[in-house]
């Protein structure tokens, strides 16, 4: 039998509670060793709770005592890098969550320290992980819809707080980098590159329209991709119940993953030559939002188990986040902005 492989979780907030302690804990293969977090009662929950062995209230010094194989980053935005890097040096696989840092350079910075040092990291980008779109890639790279040229994702909520945030960070513009853009929005544009392959321009309108706060409450994302689709993103922190989910529009037939009501599959052609026909639609029998966070610490640990490719590494993270920047950037400047990619 395998030796179990030794797990460490810095930051105990919410992302940590839902998604990777819990992971860890069920997980047969992994033994959670330790945990740090800045405040006392998070560690003691996660110990009651998680059944974690040690916590600590600096990572430094989590990272110094213990020997972890696997440590995952559930900290505010702005101290991925530092918990990476340090990560890295000590000889650690990383599942870090999104977004992977809050510039390209320290992005940068972190993929070379992985590399530099023999380690693996991993993204959060947990809707991959869903049924809904497991199932909808499949049937996309099977040519079932033709060739896909328009993508819409539209993910809102109303905001981490109250029932989400457990501290003030995420309303912080130095600890957060943005607001619902970087927030809801970094999973939208993951899943459309994930759909679609690499986008090659943004034009945005990102804004704090309702709420009283420093970063956006609001975003609308368009783009255009290296295979001539066009697509466009919907991310909010004021919204209502409303549509949740992915629409991907081919030139055999349309996709929609609503989270609500399930994955569809509507048969029909459109082309230059032709007038659109409408076939039948197809339910598509799979739970849709089934997965993510209950097998996104399966996949992290099998892959390193495995040596098997990740299904967002750092490439998937350094790409969300150089599109993310784009989208502030066209916000501010009122101009399309094009990607080198």
């Amino acid at each position: 039998m395998a030796k179990k492989l030794k797990a460490a979780v810095i930051g105990c907030g919410a992302i940590a509670q839902h998604c990777h302690l819990k992971g860890y804990a069920a997980h047969p293969d992994v033994s959670l060793v330790a945990a740090a977090d800045i405040a006392q009662a998070r560690l003691e929950e996660a110990k009651a709770q998680f059944k974690v062995r040690n916590v600590y209230l600096h990572y430094e010094e989590m990272l110094e005592k213990e020997t972890p194989d696997l440590v995952s980053v559930c900290t505010p935005n702005y101290l991925h890098v530092d918990c990476v890097l340090r990560a890295a040096e000590r000889g650690c696989h990383v599942l870090c969550e999104k977004p992977m840092a809050l510039t390209l350079e320290d992005a940068e910075n972190m993929i070379a320290a992985v590399r530099t040092n023999d380690v693996r990291m991993m993204l959060g980008f947990t809707h991959r992980f869903l049924k809904g779109n497991q199932a909808a890639k499949q049937i996309i790279d099977k040519g079932s819809i033709g060739r896909p040229f328009m993508i819409r994702v539209r993910f809102a909520h109303e905001g981490p707080e109250p029932d989400w945030a457990m501290s003030e960070w995420f309303y912080v513009p130095q600890k957060a980098g943005g607001g619902a853009c970087l927030d809801m929005g970094i999973h939208a544009i993951d899943l459309c590159q994930f759909y679609l392959g690499p986008v090659k321009s943004v034009q945005a309108n990102i804004k704090t329209i309702v709420k009283d706060i420093q970063v956006d409450d609001n975003a609308v994302l368009l783009f255009e991709f290296t295979s001539g689709a066009l697509g466009y993103v919907e991310a909010g922190w004021t919204s209502k119940p409303g549509f949740l989910g992915c629409e991907i529009y081919g030139t055999e037939g349309t996709l929609i993953v609503d989270y609500t009501h399930g994955l569809q599959l509507i048969h029909g052609r459109s082309s230059a030559a032709q007038v659109a026909k409408t076939g039948e639609s197809e339910k598509i029998d799979v739970d849709v939002t089934a997965g993510g966070w209950d097998v996104e610490i399966e996949h992290f640990v099998d892959c390193i188990r495995n040596k098997t490719p990740f299904l967002a590494g750092p490439a998937e993270g350094l790409s969300s986040l150089r599109v993310a920047l784009a989208g502030y950037e066209s916000s501010k400047t009122g101009r399309k902005v094009v990607l080198d990619v």
